[in-house]
Formats: C-alpha cells, structure tokens, sequence
C-alpha cells in the first residue's frame, strides 16, 4: 500500500526539552509586554492571524483557499508544510510570495522581520518549487528531446554554464574580461563564490559543473537549482518539494545542507513536503494542510494529531485487495524491446555500459538506480527519443518491437509506447482552451497537438474509419471513469463502470471534468490527465517516470489500483521508475522484477 503516515528522518539529535519549551514560552509571552516593538517584529518572520485567503479575483463571500488562517512563524524555528498533495500546499507556499490574496491583511505586515529597515519581499523572498512546471517554459511545446541532439562538446551548455552562466566570477572564461572593480565588489563576489564552491562540494555537483546539461539526471538539475536560489542571497526560501526525484543516498545530504544553511538565517528555510516524504528531525513546527484548513504547531503535537486522524480514516475506508490481476505472460511475451551491449556516451564520458536487458509482454519492471545512474537516459534509448538509440552498431544492438530502431520510424514508435515523465509533463503544452479530453485524445497517436473528429487524433497512416473513431471515444470515456474524479473525490468502493472495459456514459463529476482546460487544473490533476494519455491507447510498452508527482493520497490510491487491476494488461509492458518503493504499483506476487543501473551498468536484482 501506499504509505501516507508522516516519517521522520532520524540523525541523532534529540527533541527540545521541558526547560527549553518552558523557556520559549516565557520569551514569547515577555514579548507582549516588551516597549521595543521593533524587536517584536524582527522576531516574527511570518504573521497570519486569522485571516482566510482567496485567490485573486475572487470576492470575500466566494468560498476561500484557506479559511481563518493562523500562523506565526518565529526566528529560529524550523518550519515544514505538509499536505496530502501538491495544490494546496503549494497554494500556501505561493501565498507568501503575494499569488494568492489574504484577508483580512496582517497588521504588521506578512513579513514583520522584513519591516526594520524595510525591505522588499519580492527581492527578499525565493521560491523554488519541484512539484510545478516551470514557469519559463509558456504554453508551446518545446521539444525536450532536442537536448539530446547535440554531437559536438563545444555546443552543449554545461551545468555552470546553463545555472550560474550570470555570475561571470563562477564561469572558466569570464564574459566582461579586465573590468575594474571596487573592493565591495570583489569582497561580494569573494563570498558568493565561497558559498557556490561550499555547495556544489557538499551536494556532490563540484565534479558535474562543466559536463553538459544532458549527461545530468533530474536529481542533478534539483540540487544545482537550489544553490542557484541561495546565490541570489534571499532571507526567506521557500522550497516546495525538494525531496522529489533524490535518491536515498542523496536525501540525507541535502536536508544536511538545509539544515546548516537555515540555522545560519543565510537563508531562512520552509519546506513544503509531500506526506510520504521524510521528515527531518531538525524541523520543530509543522504546518499541515487539511482540506481548506491549516493546523499549525510543534512537530510532536501535530504528529500525534495526524496518526490519530489517519486512524480513522482507515478504520473508515473499506477492504481493498493488494493483488492485482494475475500476470499471465513473462518469460513467453513477445519482446518489446531488446538491449543488448547498449552504449551512450558523451565524448570519453560514458553513461551507458553495456546494457543488456529485454522487456517483453506481460512483464512489470522496476527501474532502479541512484541520480546520475543513466535512468534518464536508458529512458531516452528506450522510447527512441536519444540520437544514440540509432548508432547501435556491431556487438551493440536496439530492437524496438522487433525491429532495430533505425528501421522505425519516430512518430510510429510514440503511438506504440505511454509515457508519463518530468520531462514530458514540463514538455507538454498548456494552451488555452485544450480540454482535458482532448490531452487524453493526443496519446492515442503520441502527439501534442490535438486533432481529428471528436478530438481523438487523426491517425498516422490517413483518415480514421468510423469504427475506430468509436473505440478511441469509448477510451477515453473508459480513462475517465477509472481515473476522473468520480474515483478519487469519493471514498466508497468504484462501481465496475468504473473500471476499464466498463464505457458507456459518464458520470456528471467526470464529463464536467473532461470539458475543462487543461492549464487551469491543478499540478495532481494535470499529472493524472498525463496518465490517462500514457493509458488510452493501450500501448504496448508504459514508462511511468515520477508519474505521481503532485498527486494527493487518494489519487496516488486510485491510478495503482487502476493500473493493478487491469489499467495495464497481459498483453502490455510496464517500468515504473521510481526511487521510492512504495510507489510501485505491483509487488513480488505480482512477478515484479528489477533491473538496477549503478554508475551506467545495469544488472538484474
């Protein structure tokens, strides 16, 4: 099952005492009666009291985000916000940047610590969030797979070059050339640099900076992306999710880093953490978000107060079964794809070492390995996407449903596999007026464009009979119904129409929810939709890539049990790529297998 109870990450270190909460107590209520006002401000860094949050737009009769909002933060507390999935965490997180609108507005300001001398919020406060879309990218396509297409080492964009290309200090060769510079400059530039050497050493990035961008793993990318938001010296930084895509290995040195960074206030810090994520035991306060509610406090209370809470909601929730249909093929499926001696590499680099692996029918595979193992990038061969799937020459070979890779062609090798990926969910566009239906309809034929009569695609070899129209209008309506809200906004048992190879009509819930914009649903929605993109055409082959991600518990509960009980079928492949084990939907019973990448080599497990 999935695990939704909290966990906290254990390092040694013990909870406050008696005496020391006795004597914060004292301090803080001293301060009520303290004459420097001024002193009372700077020891607040964030003040909402009792006030509800709408979004922008909305009146105040209009129902709030977030209702009779309480929450102080203090100087040298550690601060986590939890919730049981992205929106309205995040929602909470951007509130603090000004994107969502509180009433009534705190008297001493949102940020009191920012009022002596009076700073600005916008330059004092970073966000950085893993959970969303980048916000750079617009609503076009980009095509995500073009990183991977350059040959020559002098026109890939390194790490350094593509994080930290505006700090010209950081760069090998310096931009602005002999420039004379005050002593303050080059004192600033001194600890900015000493701060970034610091970093990239204890997040292990020191040796990754001048390799292209595309020899890194998202894991990689993450780590570089945080150091890139404390270089721009904010006071306060919000991070949202920063655990995502770090292998166990990694998580540990990084909450390490944060740790150290927010005792120093050089940055302040407030996590935002999905609850299966580790909790770490430097956190003192949580702020957990249930429904449109905040409950806020010191971590053992609110803990207590989640374990007894989800007590009852599982003593509320009926039986589910574990099992999932019975896998009837292995060893006998037809192979889908077939590795054997695979390499890629970059220039003297190699990522990929003789890779010898076959996927076949039936089979469910678990992807393992740490960041910068080559996952991505085994990914990339596997769906066609990386120019070296066809330079597999000799004792090299890539068969792609029986045929090698350069005997079929790109468009065709899409329609045949479902993907659900970081890189495609970033990739994907979010234009104005796509329906949801119509971004299920384009995984009928791997595209991003929708098309075609009732929005189902327009087929890659000419127009579609009537006789296929109606089967791909049937999935989607079958999609829907495993997977739309009628499945996960309830917490009785589906009904078999339901359930894939149910169709027929749907349910209001989900044909109110088919018809709205793709852009306006939220990050747990938009990657469900994805998912039902990667499902709809029954591929023959499904790689689900952090295919969870800002999905709440009752979704995350709905799309395994979709995919267990017949969202994949016998005849079809599945890998999960995954560094949490949990979060693979099959188990042993259900003749998982793994296959583990280790510095570029893979091995069965």
């Amino acid at each position: 099952m999935f695990k939704t109870e909290l966990r906290i990450l254990r390092n040694g270190r013990s909870r406050p005492s008696i005496t020391s909460n006795w004597l914060r107590t004292l301090l803080q209520a001293s301060r009520g009666t303290h004459s420097d006002s001024g002193n009372d401000a700077a020891a607040i860094v964030v003040q909402i009291s009792g006030s509800n949050i709408h979004r922008f737009g909305d009146s105040n009769i209009a129902a709030p985000v977030f209702q009779d909002v309480r929450w102080t933060v203090r100087d040298g507390e550690s601060w986590a916000v939890i919730g049981s999935g992205s929106s309205q965490k995040t929602a909470l997180l951007q509130t603090l940047r000004g994107h969502l609108r509180i009433t009534s507005p705190p008297p001493g300001g949102l940020f009191p610590f920012l009022s002596n001398p009076p700073r600005d919020p916008h330059n004092a406060v970073a966000f950085v969030s893993f959970a969303h879309r980048p916000q750079s990218f617009g609503n076009a396509f980009y095509d995500y797979s073009a990183r991977y297409g350059a040959v020559r080492d002098e026109d890939r964009i390194t790490l350094r070059e593509s994080m930290f290309g505006e700090y010209d200090f950081l760069n090998i060769r310096p931009k602005a050339g002999l420039v004379t510079k005050m002593p303050e400059e080059l004192a600033a530039e001194k600890a900015k640099k000493d701060i970034f050497e610091d970093l990239t050493a204890k997040l292990g990035l020191s040796s990754l900076l001048d390799l292209p961008m595309v020899a890194l793993s998202n894991g990689q990318t993450r780590r570089a992306r945080i150091i890139k938001a404390v270089l721009s010296q904010p006071e306060l930084l919000l991070l949202d999710e920063p655990l995502t895509g770090l292998d166990v290995h990694n998580r540990p040195t990084l909450l390490s880093v944060l740790h150290s960074l927010h005792s120093s206030r050089k940055p302040r810090i407030i996590m935002g953490l999905r609850k299966q994520d580790p909790i770490p035991d430097w956190i003192t306060h949580l702020a957990l978000i249930k429904g449109g509610r905040l409950l806020t406090g010191e971590k053992g209370d609110i803990l207590e107060q989640q374990a007894a809470d989800a007590a009852q909601e599982k003593a509320a929730q009926p039986f589910i079964s574990t099992h999932g249909l019975p896998v009837t093929r292995g060893e006998d499926g037809k192979p889908v794809a077939i590795l054997k001696n695979v390499n890629v590499a970059y220039g003297p680099r190699k990522v990929l070492k003789s890779i010898n692996w076959t996927i076949r029918e039936g089979q469910r595979w678990h992807l393992q390995g740490a960041n910068g193992s080559g996952k991505t990038t085994l990914m990339s061969v596997i769906t066609g996407d990386h120019p070296q799937s066809y330079t597999q020459r000799g004792e090299s070979y890539l068969e792609l449903f029986s045929r090698p890779r350069p005997k079929i062609s790109t468009p065709h090798l899409r329609s045949l596999i479902g993907v659900v990926s970081p890189e495609l969910a970033n990739a994907y566009p979010r234009r104005a007026k796509t329906s949801v239906w119509e971004v299920v309809g384009t995984g009928f034929d791997g595209v991003f464009v929708p098309g075609g009569k009732n929005g189902v695609g327009m087929g890659l070899e000419g127009e579609l009979s009537d006789e296929v129209v109606r089967w791909r209008v049937n999935r989607i309506r079958e999609v829907l119904s495993g997977l739309g809200p009628s499945s996960w906004s309830s917490r009785t048992t589906p009904s078999s129409a339901h359930w894939p190879g149910s169709g027929g009509k749907l349910a209001d819930i989900d044909d109110e929810f088919s018809r709205r914009d793709f852009v306006d649903l939220s990050a747990g929605e938009q990657s469900m939709v994805l998912l039902m993109r990667a499902l709809v055409s029954r591929p023959q082959l499904v790689l689900l890539d952090e295919a969870w991600s800002g999905m709440d518990d009752s979704m995350v509960h709905t799309a395994r049990r979709y995919l267990r009980e017949g969202g994949v079928g016998h005849d079809q492949a599945a890998v999960v790529i995954s560094h949490w084990e949990d979060e693979v939907p099959w188990g042993i019973e259900d003749g998982l297998r793994r296959f583990r990448l280790d510095e570029g080599n893979g091995s069965h497990v």
